[in-house]
């Protein structure tokens, strides 16, 4: 365990020193001056509208952010041979892996907590502190779900494509759902029947992001205790099928 908190203390010490502080610093500059650009824009309920706009912009920016540190520092960390540096080291691999982790979601919930922190402007408290413990648990999912494809990949571009793609995916599955199933297609087709049990079975492989982290909640207030449990179950659901994933893959490689 203390082999963990030491790797997860030098994650947050990289972050802190790479940058990262900066990278927060511009992308609230930007939603600041975009908050300031509706306001001028809107008519009326300027206030709802800079808060719907602002949270999903400082979701996607936290969310970028999250995923580019961890590949970044993967991809670093091995081409400095780093990673060969710790694991001579009597340090296990599930040590190694699950400190990196560590430190990623802490640097994780830094990031969430700040742009919460911004979002009490437009926003009350209550639905804030809700969106905040989402948007934690968000970024911990694809803190685990880059940290599984760096080390996969081994490559940024890869990685960060494909950590991408399954963030878009989980939060536009739901769309995609609807839409295969909607009233007005021919239920009678075959290809209509395998098409939508095929988008069923994808949407089963991800994790319904579209429920987490809602705008919603910034405008008409808190959800509810148990859609808050489900929600943050099952991020931590995913999140422990993807870290489970990654220590497999981490301990059958050949370093």
């Amino acid at each position: 365990m203390r082999a963990v908190l030491i790797l997860g203390r030098f994650v947050v010490l990289e972050a802190r020193r790479t940058g990262m502080p900066w990278l927060f610093a511009c992308a609230a500059g930007a939603g600041l001056a975009l908050a300031g650009f509706l306001s001028q824009l809107a008519l009326t309920e300027s206030v709802a509208l800079q808060a719907s706009v602002l949270g999903a912009f400082f979701r996607l920016c936290a969310v970028f952010l999250m995923t580019a540190f961890v590949i970044t520092s993967m991809v670093r960390e091995s081409n400095d041979k780093g990673v060969e540096l710790l694991l001579s080291m009597p340090i296990s691999r599930s040590q190694y892996y699950l400190g990196k982790l560590s430190g990623f979601v802490a640097c994780g919930a830094a990031i969430a907590g700040a742009f919460s922190a911004l979002m009490l402007v437009w926003s009350p408290p209550l639905a804030v502190a809700a969106w905040f413990v989402s948007l934690t648990f968000e970024l911990a999912l694809m803190a685990a779900v880059g940290l599984f494809f760096v080390l996969t990949l081994s490559q940024v571009v890869p990685a960060l494509a494909a950590s991408a793609s399954l963030y878009l995916l989980g939060r536009v599955i739901a769309s995609v759902q609807a839409v295969s199933s909607g009233p007005l297609l021919d239920e009678d087709s075959i290809l209509q029947k395998l098409a939508t049990w095929g988008v069923d079975a994808v949407a089963l492989l991800l994790p319904p992001l579209d429920q987490a982290t809602q705008t919603v909640w910034l405008l008409y207030g808190a959800p509810s205790a148990g859609e808050m449990l489900r929600v943050v179950g099952t991020l931590l659901l995913y999140g422990a099928l993807v870290s489970a994933a990654g220590l497999f893959d981490f301990h059958r490689r050949n370093l």
